[in-house]
């Protein structure tokens, strides 16, 4: 495929990104070939003519003028809302009629208009550089000769959306996904949209999932080049593939998943060596062997970054074909991988490591619970793999306690999952405890990770990064207020923090009654996780530096790893389809995209499950203390509601945001996080996606 054309747009973007940079530093950044730099050179004396650029004797680059790019957040009634600068986190506050038709989402230019009387700095939209939201869901209704379309978008504000064209009458009863023509304007201040498809009608489990993909603007579809590339991949490895790489499939590896698993994208090997000390071998299935760089798959994978999963459906970043195919370790066949061998001693350390291109033929096909039940019996475990999974347990444990040494934080977590009748109705919702065999795999993985990441590191090679930063200031003071108001002491700054203190703190509460929702406070305060080329360390996981390599099947950055990887192993420089630095905002933002929209999916469920417990008591905890009200976690449901404060009885509830709760101003009644309580579930709103709880019990006086 072609590369895409530097255009002057581009340019301003990279610039406002990072104010100044030389015309070499440009180039790389847009990624312009040499062969096409004096066309590139062109275009910047136009842009200078234009006075949209400045270049100086030293061939410094800048804006001509000093706006900020930055990322619009509207506020929920869509009338305001604050601009973030992705690169310094700087926030600007857009007060309602500054907004200049930009939507949430657009990626905007501001200019900083000095600050409100709170000391927050303000700004005005100027320029929308671009529109995130391309599609729109939702019923269409008919106003004398023209058809409008009516979304639960509430942040699209009271922009009418019109619809252009319909080749018949809509059915009113339907739900309807439309392609924006058009956005809100000066000149026109209202959407113009066309009708792309009829999902069906609401209330219809398969209509809600396609509607958050289309309005989440999620690739769904494989483009035509993308599955033709695919047909012509061969459904099996030959000896010209095999050629060149390390030949290990002799070794007994096997894969550990989940009994529901259809892929399998890693496999592990261990021995122990006469001195007490393990080989770990962690081979990960060769994607970069058959997506291409810049390829028409290459284009399609990066566009959607990550593969989603939602209950009963997965979005997957790559096909079928490869994902349950070529890049599965399935036992007993050939598979291409890249792997990766670790030298770890007694205590866990990792002392060397290597990185090749290899070809294994794995074993056997285990499971979770398996593996689980062999570990408690080792007499079970067939021969053949006795010594390798004895040792693979052995090396997890030696893994665990250097973890433990370096204080990476270990949270107690519970994944749930749905259970479905034949008919599609959710019918309970379950906790996936993590056993041994879990993390066992997981300390592999990323023993592997963090041994790539030295790799890459020791040759000098440009990575993309896990980077997890910090708590911010604002986050830890809140940890810390909500700790006080629960009598936890955590002695330490923001300033001076370190994942030991973390860990630390997360062990002293596990053994209190209400764990899993300090837990769960204490989770909130840290920052996410995200890649980028400049490393900045792994705060939770404690390492100085740690990359994503174990799962290129279904994350983009992981495929870039293994690119970057041969590239050391064949003496060349990978180069990345933009800067690494843009790949690694793509990236970190496509994950956050599939995240929200796996939590939408989960709350829908969620509701869907509660619908059949309306008028049901449970008992309840108390989660956290707002203003408006409580919210409570149902255990026995695995999900959470609100008591609105006007369902707090005949008293009027002051809320101290100091302390953490609500107070009876007649009655002194305190409500606060950990408070056990009996509520039932009054209603269930499917459109909000909201549980309304009600009091079923007073609890005793504070």
């Amino acid at each position: 495929m072609s590369r895409h054309t530097t255009e002057a747009h581009d340019i301003v973007v990279v610039l406002l990104k990072h104010k100044s940079l030389s015309i070499h530093e440009l180039m790389y950044h847009l990624a312009v070939d040499k062969k096409e730099e004096q066309e590139f050179k062109k275009l910047l004396k136009k842009m200078v003519t234009a006075k949209e650029i400045k270049i100086s004797t030293d061939h410094l680059v800048t804006l001509a003028k000093p706006n900020r790019l930055c990322v619009y957040h509207a506020n929920k009634d869509a009338r305001g809302g604050v601009a973030t600068d992705p690169h310094s986190k700087q926030m600007y506050f857009i007060h309602p009629g500054h907004e200049n038709f930009a939507i949430d989402g657009d990626e905007v230019t501001v200019a900083p208009c000095g600050a409100d009387k709170e000391g927050r700095p303000l700004a005005e939209v100027k320029e929308i550089i671009k529109h995130k939201l391309t599609n729109l869901v939702g019923r269409v209704e008919q106003y004398k000769d023209k058809y409008y379309l009516i979304s639960d978008n509430h942040k699209l504000g009271n922009y009418p959306v019109v619809i252009e064209t319909t080749s018949q009458i809509p059915d009113l009863d339907s739900i309807y996904s439309v392609v924006i023509v058009s956005y809100p304007n000066i000149k026109e201040a209202y959407f113009r949209v066309n009708i792309t498809a009829n999902l069906g009608h609401a209330g219809d489990d398969e209509v809600f999932v396609n509607r958050v993909l289309i309005e989440s603007g999620a690739p769904i579809e494989f483009s035509e080049e993308a599955l033709k590339y695919v047909e012509k991949i061969p459904d099996s490895i030959n000896e010209k593939d095999i050629k060149g790489r390390e030949d290990i499939r002799h070794l007994p590896f096997v894969t550990i998943d989940g009994e529901d698993a259809r892929d399998f994208d890693d496999a592990v090997f261990c021995e122990t060596n006469p001195d007490g000390s393990y080989t770990l071998s962690v081979a990960i299935a060769d994607v970069a062997h058959y997506v291409k760089h810049n390829s028409a798959l290459d284009i399609d994978a990066y566009a959607r970054s990550t593969s989603i999963y939602f209950p009963r459906r997965v979005v997957p970043m790559l096909p079928e074909k490869l994902s349950n195919g070529l890049c599965s370790l399935n036992p007993n066949v050939d598979r291409l991988v890249m792997v990766c061998h670790m030298d770890i001693s007694a205590e866990g350390e990792i002392t060397d490591y290597a990185v090749d291109n290899a070809v294994i033929h794995s074993h056997y096909r285990l499971t979770y619970n398996m593996v689980q039940e062999w570990l408690e019996d080792r007499d079970r475990i067939p021969h053949d793999i006795r010594d390798s999974l004895t040792s693979l347990y052995n090396v997890y444990k030696a893994l665990l306690r250097a973890r433990q040494k370096r204080g990476a934080i270990d949270f107690d977590s519970t994944e749930p999952y749905f259970e479905f009748d034949k008919d599609g109705n959710v019918t309970g919702l379950k906790p996936r405890n993590r056993l041994d065999s879990h993390r066992l795999i997981e300390e592999c993985m990323l023993a592997a990770n963090v041994s790539v990441a030295a790799f890459l590191n020791s040759h000098e090679h440009i990575t993309i990064y896990r980077n997890h930063d910090r708590p911010s200031e604002k986050k830890f003071s809140a940890l810390k207020s909500y700790l006080d108001s629960v009598a936890i002491p955590f002695d330490v700054t923001q300033e001076s923090v370190t994942p030991k203190d973390y860990a630390r703190l997360v062990e002293r509460v596990k053994s209190l009654p209400n764990t899993g929702i300090i837990q769960q406070t204490i989770l909130r305060s840290m920052q996410l996780a995200e890649y980028s080329p400049k490393n900045i360390g792994h705060f939770g996981l404690a390492y100085e530096r740690y990359l994503h390599f174990t799962s290129p099947i279904r994350r983009y950055p992981d495929l870039l790893v293994h690119r970057a990887c041969k590239a050391v192993i064949n003496k060349k420089t990978y180069a990345y389809l933009e800067s690494a630095e843009q790949m690694g905002q793509e990236t970190s933002f496509c994950e956050r995209r599939a995240e929200e929209m796996e939590r939408k999916v989960d709350s829908y469920y969620k509701c869907k499950y509660a619908q059949n417990h309306v008028g049901d008591s449970f008992p309840g905890i108390v989660t956290s203390v707002v203003s408006f009200g409580l919210f409570v976690s149902i255990p026995e449901l695995l999900i959470d509601g609100l008591v609105h404060v006007t369902e707090l009885g005949g008293d009027y509830f002051v809320f101290d945001e100091k302390k953490h709760w609500l107070v009876g101003k007649n009655s002194g009644f305190k409500y606060t996080a950990g408070q056990e309580l009996e509520v039932t579930i009054a209603n269930v709103d499917m459109d909000k996606l909201f549980i309304d709880l009600e009091l079923t019990d007073t609890p005793d006086k504070l």
